[in-house]
């Protein structure tokens, strides 16, 4: 889906339609090596003689043109976007963003963020990077019992705003647009409110963005958007 707000955003139905010959393997190719190429790495690669560069120029144009890829005549051709591709493909040297929730302390030992980062720690996933919306309340009930070695971006929140769906959506939005160009998103939605909760989910389905629930206190991981469920639904996009 395209968005007049971000225009480079991935239109997977156009993909989909795209009859050009060489899009899915070169995408695929891309998420395998999770590196820029050159345009003659990937004429290599695919076997397209010289006499025919002007079919991998127009293939590079389409999928630059369908917000897949960042390309620019002559200079190295690269994703656009990690989440969700990279994410279904297992792509190399993509490391993980948590985009979460955190609600006020009250009688709980540990943060919610916590239990989540430690949940897809014994999942085998790695977080590099955590993100958290919250209230300055709900900061100032965590001080000093959140583990130091979490360093949490916050996004701070009015309560009034967390209760708005389309406030959370709205402030949300850009902060999970940016994560995703970088890094394997995951969201979680388990903590603060009811609507920002939806939000997150709202967001999670429109951008085909991992989704995660955790049980308390027995750190259940629950895939409310998995690996598997991306697969079925984008992963004809591209070929190994």
């Amino acid at each position: 889906m395209v968005s007049d707000a971000h225009p480079g955003l991935p239109d997977y139905k156009g993909l989909g339609e795209c009859k050009r010959r060489y899009v899915r393997r070169i995408l695929g190719i891309l998420l395998k090596e999770g590196r820029e190429l050159r345009f003659s790495d990937l004429q290599a690669r695919l076997g397209i003689p010289a006499s025919e560069k002007s079919t991998l120029h127009n293939n590079l144009d389409s999928l630059r043109s369908l917000g897949f890829i960042r390309w620019d005549k002559g200079g190295p051709i690269r994703l656009r976007w990690r989440t969700p591709l990279c994410f279904i493909a297992d792509t190399p040297n993509v490391t993980y963003a948590y985009l979460g929730l955190l609600g006020v302390k009250d009688k709980r030992e540990v943060s919610e963020t916590e239990t989540a980062v430690q949940a897809l720690e014994a999942s085998g996933i790695v977080v590099d990077k955590i993100v958290v919306a919250t209230t300055q309340e709900a900061i100032g009930s965590w001080s000093n019992s959140i583990d130091p070695r979490l360093k949490i971006e916050w996004v701070t929140m009015r309560r009034e705003e967390l209760n708005r769906i389309e406030d959370v959506r709205d402030r949300i939005r850009p902060k999970l647009l940016e994560l995703m160009e970088g890094f394997n998103v995951i969201m979680d939605c388990t903590s603060g409110t009811r609507p920002a909760g939806i939000a997150y989910y709202n967001l999670a389905i429109q951008h085909k963005v991992p989704l995660i629930y955790v049980y308390e206190p027995e750190k259940e991981l629950i895939w409310l958007i998995s690996r598997r469920d991306l697969e079925r639904d984008l992963g004809h996009l591209f070929t190994s």
